[in-house]
C-alpha cells in the first residue's frame, strides 16, 4: 500500500480547519465553532498544539485485566478481561478484509491529512436539511475509537463519543496531529486493532473470532464485508450470537459493502453479487465463562452472583453491556465479602452429606445481617460448562441435560427462569411479622386443632384430605403434623410450627399483609402461578397456602430474609463484595456500600426473634415457649444466641432449615432443581441433614466472631396493649352473634357454609378465633349444621364449647 509523502505545515491545517468551522457554524446557526475557541488552534503555539496529542493516542493504554479476591483480599477468585483479544498487524489481515472497510468507511484513506473537509462542509450542509450524514475519517474514527477504548472514567467516554461540533472539532485536531507522527500503515493498523465491532468484539482479530471463528487472515469477502458494515452501526450485531437478533439489517448493510467495492474497483460486480447471494454464515466462537475458572469447581455459583450484581449496577454504566465492559478492561481490584475457609468448609460439609451425582441438590447461603455480605454460596455441585457426561434428568426431559453433577444454573441465587424451590413452614415468619405489626401479641393464644376448615377455597387440584364441603362450597382445610390441637401463643404456634393455627392467623390478617411483609423482608417472586397469579387477578387474601411456603424462593432470598429479622428490621440487598479500587488504585467506596433499609420495626423483629428461638430450643429471658421446637435436637450444642426456623413443602418436595445469630444468617436447603415439583425428593434422612448440616455451617461461620445477643420483646409485643375478648357464642341466632361480635370491636362476618356442632341446624355456635385479639380483627361467626343435635345435650345458658365442633 501508498505512503503518501505530506508536505504541509500544521498552521495551514489550522486556517483550513478555522474557515471549515466557521462555515460549519454558520451553516448550522449555532455558533458551534466559535471563533474565539478556534483562535486557539491557529493563534501563539499553534504548531504544538498539534504535537501535543493525549497519551492515550501517542502510547495507547490497553484494557487491563480485572482481579477479584475472597474478603482476605489475597486468595484469587477468577479475573476477567475482553474475550478473544490480541493485536495484530497489516500482514496478519487478508486483504480484502482491508479494502472492505476502506470501502466502506473511508475509500479517500490516502488520499487526505486526516480530515475531509469536503466531506464535513456537505454533512454539514445535509444535517441541516434534515439528513444524517457522518463525515469522519478513518483516521478520526481512530481517534475516537482509541479515547474510547483508553477511558477509565464515565466522563471520559462521553467527552469521546457525545456527538456534538465541539467533540468532532476535537477528534479532526487530534487526526491531523495523528497524521503528522504515525504514517498510514500505522494509523490503519492501530484502527484495525481499536474498532468495535458489536459482542464485545474490539478490534478486527476479536471480531473475526466472535463471528466466524477464524483468524482474520482466512476471511473471504462476504464475511470482510460483514464484519465492515459493523463499525457503523455495532448495535446491528446485538443478540445475533445467541440466535435472538434480527440478521435482516446486517445482511443488508453487508450487501451495501459489497457493492461499495464493486464500484470501487476492489472486486468484480461477479463477486460482489456471488457474495450477496450468501447467507451471514455466522460460525461464533463459544463463549468463556470466567466463572468456570475459578480456584474451586463450587465457587463459581459465587463469581456468577458477583458477575450478575455487577451488571445490575447503575454506577458501572448506563447498560448491562457497558458495565461487563467496563468489568473486563477496568482493571479493578475487587475484594468480595467470600469467607474462602466458610465456603470450603460449607462445600466438604455438603458434599459429605449428600454426593455432587445426587440428583438431590443440598445448599447453603451465609450472610451477614446489617449488611447483606455473602460470606458462602455452597452446594453439592461444580459449576462446569460440560455438562456431557450428566446424570439422567428426573423429570424425563432428555432434551437437555440435567443439573447433575456440573451446572451453571444458579441454584442458591435464582432468576426469572429459575424460581427456586417451595419452602415449607419457614413461611410462617412472614404470617407472624404480619400479626405483630397488626397488633397481635406473642401472648396471644390461637386455635390449633388438628384439621381446620378454612374459609379459603379449595384450589381445582387439591387433595381429598385437604379439602372440607362446607355448605354446598369445597373449602382448604388444611391438617397438622403436631401431637397437640390445644390453642397455642404465638411463640409455641411458631416453634411448634402449627399449621392450622398459621392459617387462621393469616385469615385473622388477610393474605396480603403476610405477602407484603415476605417482599419487604427481601423475597422476589416471580410470574407464572401462586401468589403473584392471585395479585394479578386481585384476588390475593383468597390465597390461603401463601402461609405454607407453596411458591418457590432461593435459598438467598430466605436468607436474605431471616437476615433482616436478625438485624433488628433492618434489609439489606444481598452484597458480594467490600472494596473496589479502580486501575490507579483509587477505592471506590459507593461501590460495595450496604444498600439497607427499616423494613420492620426494632420491636416487631425482636418479638420475631424471640418466637424464633422457641424453634431452637432456647428459651430466652422474655420468651415463653411450651413443647418441643422443630429443630430443638439438632440445635443443643449451639452455644451462641440463636433463632431459626424449619420447613418441608408440601409432599416432601424440599426441606429447609434457616437459622441465625445477630451477625451471622444461614439457609440451608435440599430439593430437586430438574423438577423442583417433584413429591418425595429424598428419603427422611435428609430432612434430618438439612438441619444438622446447616447448624454444623453456621457454626463455623460464627467461630471467630463476637457473640452478640438481641433485646428481649417488649412489653407491648409480649403482652399486646388494648387487646378485646372475643364474646362467647351459645346457640344462638347468627345475626344476633354478629352483632355481639361487632358490638365488641371486631370485624365480624357470618362463614359461608355450615359446620358440625350440638346446636340446631342455622344456629351460631362459636366465632373463628377465641380468647382475644386486637380491635378491629376479622372475626367469623360460624353456623351449626344441626349433625350433633341432641336437645338433652343442648349447652346450658351462658356455656360454649372450648373446641368448636368440627375444628378438631
Amino acid at each position: 500500500m501508498e505512503t503518501l509523502k505530506r508536505d504541509r505545515s500544521p498552521l495551514g491545517d489550522g486556517v483550513a480547519l478555522l474557515i471549515c468551522g466557521v462555515l460549519a457554524g454558520i451553516l448550522a446557526a449555532a455558533a458551534a465553532f466559535p471563533l474565539v475557541g478556534l483562535g486557539g488552534l491557529v493563534a501563539e503555539n499553534s504548531v504544538n498544539s498539534f504535537e501535543a496529542l493525549p497519551t492515550e493516542l501517542t502510547k495507547p493504554t490497553l484494557p487491563q485485566t480485572t482481579y477479584v479476591y475472597a474478603s482476605d483480599g489475597e486468595t484469587l477468585i477468577t479475573s476477567f478481561y475482553e474475550e478473544n483479544r490480541r493485536e495484530v498487524t497489516l500482514d496478519e489481515v487478508s486483504p480484502v478484509m482491508i479494502d472492505a472497510l476502506l470501502s466502506a468507511e473511508d475509500s479517500k484513506f490516502y488520499e487526505h491529512n486526516g480530515v475531509d473537509w469536503a466531506g464535513i462542509v456537505r454533512a454539514a450542509v445535509a444535517n441541516q436539511g434534515g439528513d444524517s450524514q457522518g463525515a469522519s475519517t478513518l483516521t478520526m474514527q481512530f481517534v475516537r475509537n482509541t479515547l474510547i477504548y483508553s477511558a477509565s472514567t464515565i466522563d471520559e467516554v462521553i467527552a469521546a463519543s457525545e456527538d456534538s461540533y465541539e467533540r468532532k472539532l476535537r477528534e479532526a485536531r487530534y487526526a491531523m496531529g495523528v497524521e503528522e507522527t504515525m504514517s498510514k500503515e500505522d494509523i490503519l493498523e492501530g484502527y484495525l486493532n481499536v474498532i468495535y465491532l458489536g459482542n464485545q468484539a474490539y478490534g478486527v482479530h476479536a471480531g473475526s473470532y466472535a463471528y466466524f471463528n477464524k483468524p482474520p487472515s482466512e476471511l473471504t469477502v462476504a464475511e470482510a464485508a460483514t464484519l465492515a458494515s459493523l463499525p457503523k452501526f455495532p448495535s446491528l450485531a446485538d443478540g445475533l450470537l445467541d440466535g435472538e437478533g434480527d440478521d435482516k439489517p446486517i445482511v443488508e448493510r453487508r450487501d451495501w459493502v459489497l457493492q461499495r467495492m464493486a464500484d470501487l474497483g476492489k472486486i468484480t460486480q461477479a463477486e460482489a453479487d456471488e457474495a450477496k447471494a450468501l447467507p451471514l454464515g455466522l460460525n461464533p466462537r463459544p463463549v468463556r465463562s470466567e466463572c468456570v475458572d475459578v480456584a474451586t469447581p463450587n465457587w463459581g455459583f459465587f463469581c456468577d452472583y458477583f458477575k450478575e450484581w455487577w451488571a445490575g449496577q447503575e454506577l458501572f454504566g448506563e447498560t448491562e453491556r457497558d458495565r461487563i465492559s467496563l468489568l473486563k478492561r477496568g482493571g479493578f481490584k475487587i475484594v468480595t465479602s467470600l469467607d474462602a475457609d466458610l465456603q470450603n468448609d460449607a462445600t466438604e460439609r455438603l458434599i459429605e452429606e449428600v454426593s455432587v451425582n445426587n440428583s438431590a441438590a443440598l445448599g447453603s447461603v451465609t450472610i451477614t445481617p446489617g449488611t447483606g455480605h455473602i460470606r458462602a454460596m455452597a452446594v453439592n455441585r461444580n459449576y462446569s460448562l460440560d455438562q456431557t457426561e450428566n446424570k439422567p434428568r428426573t423429570d424425563g426431559d432428555d432434551s437437555k441435560p440435567s443439573n447433575y453433577p456440573n451446572t451453571t444454573i444458579p441454584l442458591l441465587s435464582g432468576n426469572d427462569e429459575v424460581h427456586g424451590y417451595p419452602a415449607g413452614s419457614t413461611f410462617k415468619m412472614f404470617t407472624l411479622l404480619a400479626a405483630l405489626e397488626e397488633g397481635w401479641p406473642l401472648r396471644a393464644t390461637i386455635p390449633n386443632p388438628s384439621k381446620y376448615i378454612s374459609h379459603y377455597p379449595a384450589g381445582e387440584d387439591a387433595d381429598s384430605d385437604v379439602s372440607c364441603e362446607a355448605g354446598g362450597r369445597t373449602v382448604w382445610c388444611p391438617n397438622n403434623s403436631i401431637s397437640s390441637s390445644a390453642p397455642l401463643n404465638l411463640w409455641s404456634l411458631f416453634g411448634r410450627s402449627s399449621n392450622t393455627g398459621f392459617v387462621a392467623l393469616q385469615e385473622a390478617i388477610g393474605t396480603e399483609k403476610a405477602y407484603d411483609a415476605a417482599k419487604r423482608a427481601g423475597l422476589s417472586f416471580y410470574s407464572g402461578g401462586g401468589i403473584v397469579a392471585a395479585e394479578e387477578n386481585g384476588n390475593v387474601n383468597d390465597y390461603g397456602s401463601f402461609t405454607l411456603g407453596m411458591d418457590p424462593t432461593s435459598p438467598m432470598d430466605m436468607a436474605e430474609a431471616y437476615a433482616t429479622v436478625a438485624a433488628g428490621g433492618v434489609h439489606c440487598n444481598p452484597l458480594p463484595v467490600m472494596q473496589v479500587f479502580d486501575a490507579t488504585g483509587k477505592e471506590w467506596p459507593e461501590a460495595a456500600a450496604p444498600q439497607c433499609d427499616q423494613a420492620f420495626s426494632e420491636e416487631v423483629a425482636n418479638a420475631a426473634v424471640s418466637a424464633g428461638r422457641c424453634v431452637v430450643g432456647q428459651n430466652a429471658e422474655g420468651t415463653n415457649c411450651s413443647g418441643s421446637g422443630t429443630a430443638a435436637a439438632y440445635t443443643g450444642g449451639f452455644d451462641r444466641p440463636l433463632f431459626g426456623k424449619t420447613g418441608t413443602a408440601e409432599s416432601d418436595r424440599s426441606y429447609w432449615f434457616i437459622g441465625s445469630t445477630p451477625n451471622a444468617t444461614t439457609a440451608t436447603f435440599v430439593g430437586d432443581p430438574d423438577a423442583s415439583f417433584r413429591s418425595e425428593v429424598a428419603s427422611e434422612g435428609l430432612k434430618v441433614s438439612v438441619k444438622e448440616v446447616g447448624v454444623s455451617i453456621l457454626k463455623k461461620a460464627v467461630k471467630d466472631l463476637d457473640e452478640e445477643d438481641w433485646a428481649k420483646p417488649t412489653s407491648t409485643m409480649s403482652n399486646g396493649k388494648d387487646l378485646v375478648s372475643i364474646p362467647s357464642i351459645d346457640c344462638m341466632d347468627p345475626d344476633d352473634a354478629r352483632s355481639r361480635v361487632a358490638n365488641a370491636g371486631f370485624e365480624a362476618s357470618i362463614a359461608p357454609g355450615q359446620f358440625d356442632s350440638d346446636c340446631k341446624e342455622g344456629e351460631a355456635f362459636s366465632t373463628s378465633m377465641t380468647g382475644s385479639a386486637p380491635n378491629g380483627t376479622p372475626i367469623y361467626i360460624l353456623v351449626s349444621n344441626g349433625k350433633d343435635y341432641k336437645e338433652e345435650d343442648k349447652p346450658g345458658d351462658g356455656e360454649s364449647p372450648s373446641t368448636p365442633p368440627g375444628r378438631d
